[in-house]
């Protein structure tokens, strides 16, 4: 069970904008040459900022005035308001991006992520799709997405990233905190959307 909560913290889908920028600008592709080290870091920062600070800032401030009883937010009612506020620091995160000198499939890979987050969105009044697993799946599709758009070679990462999915997934479910059908269902919603965006 220690071990489930870990992945699930690690592996938090608010963290894979972080970590998929991150990879990205470290592969052996035209997108790290391209880019300055100063406009990376300030990627890294901007990424990390309105992905992931924000957002847990957002989900605090909530706690703290009774809007939601949880970081989890177990309860799909609970998720309606975070998921919104996530959303639209993630297009804010968009359209930051492409003020900088930055290849466009940056950008596309951040409203990729928006996009699965208002599907989910919509999804959660209805059913509660595992956005743990929305989230390391778009790690699949962008690293796939930029396989198959440039030609890397990028066997490894993809075959590592899988792993952590399996991973990922069977601690989701260990913790009681998803079915087997959420769990797929989220994986395959954000693989299919950044793999999408990250080829356009």
């Amino acid at each position: 069970m220690l071990l489930a909560r870990v992945l699930s913290y690690l592996l938090h889908p608010l963290l894979m904008p972080f970590y998929s920028v991150m990879l990205v600008l470290n592969i052996n592709t035209y997108l790290a040459f391209s880019i300055s080290p100063y406009v990376q870091q300030l990627v890294i920062t901007v990424v990390f900022v309105t992905t992931a600070a924000l957002p847990v800032v957002t989900s605090v401030f909530l706690l703290q005035q009774g809007s939601i009883q949880s970081l989890e937010m177990e309860n799909p009612k609970e998720r309606r308001i975070p998921f919104v506020t996530a959303g639209l620091y993630f297009v804010l995160c968009y359209y930051l991006l492409l003020l900088m000198p930055v290849p466009q499939i940056l950008p596309n890979m951040v409203l990729g992520a928006a996009l699965s987050i208002f599907i989910s969105w919509l999804i959660n009044f209805k059913w509660k799709i595992s956005i743990h697993m929305v989230g390391i799946g778009g790690l699949i599709g962008i690293l796939v997405g930029i396989s198959i758009r440039l030609g890397a070679d990028l066997l490894i990462p993809v075959l590592v990233t899988v792993l952590m999915a399996g991973l990922l997934g069977s601690s989701r479910i260990r913790l009681g905190a998803h079915t087997e059908a959420q769990v797929y269902a989220g994986l395959v919603l954000g693989l299919a959307t950044e793999w999408f965006f990250t080829t356009l």
